[in-house]
């Protein structure tokens, strides 16, 4: 009798076992058992942070706390860490919605997940801020930020959508190593401040594969940032793929560094690619990228702006964030605008080691002459149009100040 078949059955039987026993078992913990009705109307915080507090804090292994596919009514909460559990998954599978009542709000979040580590939240569920009842009182106190992860290392958010935040959809601070991959975020073009996804202080952040279109940034990279990856986004319409707003006045200096886009799409009006400070501000923005960037009837497709002034009014100042070696390269597409590139640096502090290559920008009407605006700009430009007077010595171009 041929005993290796047998020897090779055991082996696999021993192995199997050996990685059954060792493997950590995970809980779930469904919020419907911790009395959610998640009927639309009832108000199921509390079982969502029951069903919270025994996973994180209960469980020794692995826990996920699941999120049926019903919609559940919820009031601000804040799932705090540290958790026991190595690592925990929050499965949402349901919608989430916000209340209408304003009074309900006493702080600047909705949802906010706070220092946990191996948080990955992910599901085919939506979330949903109900920010219409917002958005015609924009200036009237605070408005909350929809989903928040404050120093949550390693954090994930995958498969999502995420709809018509009272302020910002997605707003991930000092969460070094996240992750945000295959979410949709929509809110209406005419909703004040619903920023899609906006990195703060933090570094070594991906996000990728996405569509996102809002009222406002369709990603802003802010203070403090640095090793940012973004690819393969679909944005807008939107106000841009965002570095900043940095510098305004008063604040301690403020950087972002090392940052780069590559494969992304922007449609509609708005603007595309975009790095923003304030007058008078402190810090530095440099070691950027933009590449490989295709674009459909976007209203601006190029912005360096160190005039930033959202609110108006602004005073002049001297001093002014550095700009410097940043590139954009192989972008191509149509645009709406007077302008398709908007490069205007500050008179005191010129931007530096901007290069632009291999850009194809083409007004959407063809009666249009293309045009191209820029200030104080240092570095060069190859194969790009319109042309940029002020760092190509090319025929046939128009230069508008």
């Amino acid at each position: 009798m041929d005993l290796l078949p047998l020897f090779l059955i055991f082996c696999m039987a021993i192995s199997g076992m050996s990685m059954e026993t060792n493997a950590a078992p995970r809980a779930s913990f469904n919020v419907m058992n911790f009395g959610a009705v998640g009927n639309g109307l009832t108000d199921d915080s509390k079982a969502f942070r029951k069903a919270w507090s025994v996973a994180c804090h209960g469980q020794s292994r692995g826990a996920r706390v699941i999120i049926p596919a019903k919609t559940f009514l919820v009031k601000p909460v804040k799932f705090s860490g540290p958790c026991k559990a190595p690592r925990i998954t929050v499965q949402v599978l349901g919608k989430l919605i916000a209340p209408t009542d304003r009074k309900a709000f006493r702080a600047n979040y909705w949802l906010l997940f706070y220092r946990v580590k191996g948080l990955v939240v992910g599901g085919k569920g939506s979330v949903d801020g109900r920010g219409y009842v917002w958005w015609p009182h924009p200036f009237d106190g605070f408005r909350p930020a929809a989903l928040k992860f404050y120093e949550c290392p390693g954090m994930v958010l995958a498969g999502t959508t995420h709809l018509n935040s009272q302020k910002q959809h997605i707003v991930i601070t000092k969460c070094d190593g996240a992750l945000i991959t295959n979410i949709n975020v929509f809110a209406p073009e005419n909703s004040p401040n619903t920023d899609g996804i906006d990195i703060a202080a933090s570094k070594n952040v991906r996000v990728k594969h996405s569509h996102i279109s809002t009222g406002d940034d369709c990603i802003a990279i802010t203070a403090g940032c640095s090793y940012i990856r973004i690819k393969g986004i679909t944005c807008g319409p939107s106000h841009g793929l965002s570095i900043g707003g940095l510098g305004a006045p008063g604040k301690p200096d403020e950087s972002v560094e090392h940052v780069e886009v590559s494969d992304c799409t922007f449609k509609g009006p708005g603007i595309g690619a975009r790095i923003k400070s304030s007058q008078g501000g402190r810090g530095q923005i440099r070691h950027v990228s933009y590449k490989n960037i295709e674009v459909h009837q976007v209203g601006i497709p190029i912005v360096i702006d160190q005039y930033y002034c959202p609110q108006g009014g602004c005073k002049n100042h001297t001093a002014a964030v550095r700009v410097s070696d940043v590139s954009f390269s192989g972008i191509n597409g149509t645009y709406t605008e007077n302008d398709a590139m908007s490069l205007l640096c500050s008179q005191s502090s010129a931007c530096t080691g901007i290069t632009l290559d291999d850009i194809d920008l083409r007004p959407v009407n063809p009666k249009k002459t293309a045009h191209a605006v820029c200030f104080n700009l240092k570095g060069r430009a190859h194969n790009v149009k319109p042309n940029l007077s002020c760092l190509s010595h090319h025929s046939s171009y128009s230069f508008r100040v």
